[in-house]
């Protein structure tokens, strides 16, 4: 078990080099965090306008948007897991700065690892998802008739349908600010002190 930066936990003051690493979880982790908070908020909010939205239907006949909508709160839960991952990074950071409380290079990489595998996976299934509603509204599309678009408006795509889809990139670039955050910090961590 590597302590961080010396072999032993001492009592002397914490050194420079690992006082800027401390410095820079907190820093990296609250951007983290405030940046996935407020995404994923936003996102949580247009998911949940469009569930108790009068004019969503899970059973029409263009294909089913349940699917997608599953796989879009699979997402946000992985994503809700990830806000917690960056809260504790600035956590690890405050410990740092503590010798008789400092945290292992190991436990400080595990906790970055399990950040990271955490908004991958979530970005896999909002990505999927994001996938499956753009394909739906591609059928939707290709199968108005030309010049019916004036009289079938039962057919056209409707704002309601986009707006799932912001939900969906928002979620998409909040998991991609903790994987950003996650490999800055493992860079961070990994250099030599």
């Amino acid at each position: 078990m590597e302590r961080l930066p010396g072999n032993a936990p001492s009592h002397r003051s914490t050194t420079q080099p690992l006082h800027r690493l401390g410095q820079e979880l907190q820093r990296f982790g609250w951007i983290g965090f405030w940046t996935q908070v407020v995404l994923g908020f936003v996102s949580l909010l247009i998911v949940i306008i469009v569930i108790f939205s009068r004019s969503f239907n899970l059973n029409r006949s263009q294909g089913s948007p349940t699917l997608g909508l599953v796989l879009a709160i699979i997402g946000l839960v992985f994503l809700g897991v990830s806000i917690y991952c960056c809260y504790r990074y600035p956590q690890l950071g405050r410990r740092l700065d503590r010798p008789e409380n400092r945290p292992t290079k190991e436990h400080v990489i595990r906790s970055l690892n399990i950040g990271l595998w955490v908004n991958v996976a979530g970005m896999i299934f909002t990505v999927a998802a994001a996938e499956w509603n753009v394909g739906m509204l591609l059928l939707k599309v290709l199968s108005i008739p030309q010049g019916a678009a004036v009289y079938a408006t039962n057919v056209l795509i409707e704002p309601l349908e986009i707006f799932i889809i912001q939900a969906k990139v928002n979620t998409i670039a909040a998991q991609l600010t903790g994987i950003i955050v996650a490999l800055w910090l493992l860079r961070c961590v990994r250099r030599p002190l």
